[in-house]
């Protein structure tokens, strides 16, 4: 397997050099651990009508630091005339671009995510300046990292890390976004953090008072920045080591926890092209009680591979639960229709991974919170309840049976509502031959000029006493009607489940009971009077 793939890098340098212009000498393969490149002529101006490829390759496992010293290019708003593209990779896929540059403002120092790195320089017929010069190292400890996502590992990991060794990562994400860093592995020597150890500061390092150290064998907790710069910085000391430690960060559009009952989750860039290499978490975390609901609009990755015919490259995965150690609802890749998705808790998690090369458009996919509603009936009766602690920003009046003057009332851990088949707009309907009794139960979600009812379909069918409910909406009908399952009975305390149900027929048998013997006294009656006349 690892000569095919040193063969496939073999072959991307191949296609990758084959634009280099031939009148002019530039480009080629960089493979020391450290050097330099510029546009051809530097510092005097770079010929017209150039193509120039430098595919950087360094020992598997390290990184490369990319730093521009000089940059004097022809400017335009979308650089459409002389620029430079550098590829986190060999493929010159978009999904791999980690950025395109020109005028005269230094692009930032760019780290790639694996062992290959390309640049790409391109001018035309007009206007020349004198072009750029950049360095490059090998670097496996520290750097400035500016990808949706990635990992980071102490030196030599997971052998024990090197004695006297300090490193920095600083991770920088855009503009009003955060970043989340999470711990996998943690290992290292335990004196109270005087000898070695790791800092996280909250910014880019200045805010003293906002870091926080960690040392020993207790992994650290999930880190989730205020700003869109995140410091790592490890340190190791003269002796004693340790094993060292893995962690993996998310930023901007690649990581998100929501928590509104309904909601929208797409791929980064969606509908553009998703970068390459990059692994995102999405959570979606309710009120306790609460099911989701998942439903896909758009799908489009990569294919599944030939050899294998699973989902081998870029594939997106559904949890049941929070943490990818959670049961697997799904993986999906290419244009698959994924189906309907619910989970069994109020937690689900949506985790997307992609490889070095082939990116599409990505995902669309919506959810809404079910909420737990409990329905019996009896013959004459609706019982429904919802433990009130699914729904703890709501009043009473905004959870009603058919309109609002058949609002629930709060009855210990519950909201519930008790009504008759003759009121809150109950109407019988024929369903598959069988005559069931039906309202809608309505969950207001709404705040201030924002609309959001929910709608529940319940159901009854008298003779058999047995009830349903079925989400029918939830703030956009067009995408929510039709989509129906029932949902779970809530987990409320066997005893009030009980006792509702227990009330409500009791009502309706003990009047059905007292009407049929009063009958059999009245006929009795009856045919005495008749034997006496």
């Amino acid at each position: 397997m690892q000569n095919i793939h040193y063969t496939l890098i073999f072959i991307k340098t191949v296609l990758f050099l084959v634009d280099a212009h031939k009148g002019v000498k530039c480009g080629g393969v960089l493979s020391a651990p450290e050097g330099n490149l510029s546009t051809p002529n530097f510092p005097g101006s770079y010929p017209s009508y150039t193509d120039c490829s430098w595919l950087i390759v360094v020992s598997e496992g390290s990184t490369i630091q990319l730093h521009f010293s000089n940059f004097d290019l022809e400017f335009h708003d979308t650089c459409e005339y002389d620029y430079v593209k550098v590829y986190n990779g060999a493929s010159k896929d978009e999904g791999n671009l980690l950025g395109k540059f020109c005028g005269n403002s230094l692009p930032p120092q760019l780290t790639s995510s694996w062992h290959v790195l390309a640049v790409y320089f391109h001018s035309d017929k007009h206007v020349t300046n004198s072009g750029f010069y950049a360095t490059y190292r090998k670097d496996i400890c520290g750097g400035i990292l500016t990808g949706l996502s990635g990992v980071i590992t102490s030196p030599d990991y997971p052998d024990n890390y090197p004695n006297n060794v300090e490193c920095n990562w600083l991770i920088q994400a855009a503009p009003q976004s955060t970043i989340h860093l999470t711990f996998t592995d943690f290992q290292m020597e335990n004196e109270g953090c005087n000898f070695d150890y790791v800092a996280v500061f909250d910014g880019s390092g200045s805010e003293e008072n906002q870091v926080r150290y960690f040392c020993g064998t207790t992994k650290p907790p999930d880190i989730k920045s205020t700003s869109n710069q995140l410091l790592i910085v490890f340190k190791s000391d003269f002796n004693i080591g340790g094993r060292g430690f893995k962690a993996y960060y998310f930023s901007g559009e690649c990581q998100d926890r929501f928590t509104a009952v309904k909601g929208n989750i797409s791929s980064p860039r969606y509908p553009d092209t998703y970068p390459n290499n990059i692994n995102c978490h999405w959570i979606i975390e309710l009120p306790p009680g609460f099911r989701i609901k998942v439903f896909f609009q758009d799908l489009d990755l990569e294919e599944r591979s030939s050899l294998t015919a699973e989902c081998d490259y870029d594939h997106l995965s559904v949890y049941d639960g929070e943490g990818g150690n959670s049961p697997l609802l799904g993986r999906w890749c290419g244009k698959e229709k994924p189906p309907l998705l619910m989970s069994t808790k109020n937690k689900l998690l949506m985790s997307l991974n992609t490889d070095k090369d082939t990116a599409r458009k990505g995902f669309l996919v919506s959810y809404i919170g079910v909420v737990p509603v409990n329905v019996s009936c009896t013959r004459t009766d609706f019982h429904i309840q919802i433990p009130s602690q699914s729904l703890p920003q709501l009043q009473r009046n905004h959870i009603y049976l058919g309109n609002p003057s058949c609002a629930a009332q709060i009855s210990g851990t519950n909201y519930k509502i008790h009504a008759r088949f003759d009121t809150c707009g109950t109407e019988p309907q024929k369903r598959n031959n069988t005559s069931v009794i039906v309202s809608v139960l309505y969950v207001d979600f709404s705040q201030g000029a924002q609309q959001d009812l929910h709608e529940y379909e319940v159901q009854c069918e008298p003779k058999k006493k047995e009830a349903a409910v079925h989400i029918l909406s939830g703030g956009d009908p067009s995408q929510l009607n039709g989509l129906v399952q029932d949902t779970p009975e809530s987990n409320l305390p066997e005893a009030e489940a009980a006792e509702s149900t227990d009330r409500g027929q009791d009502g309706s048998d003990v009047v059905f009971i007292s009407i049929c013997i009063l009958a059999g006294v009245l006929m009795v009656i009856a045919v005495v009077g008749l034997v006496l006349l």
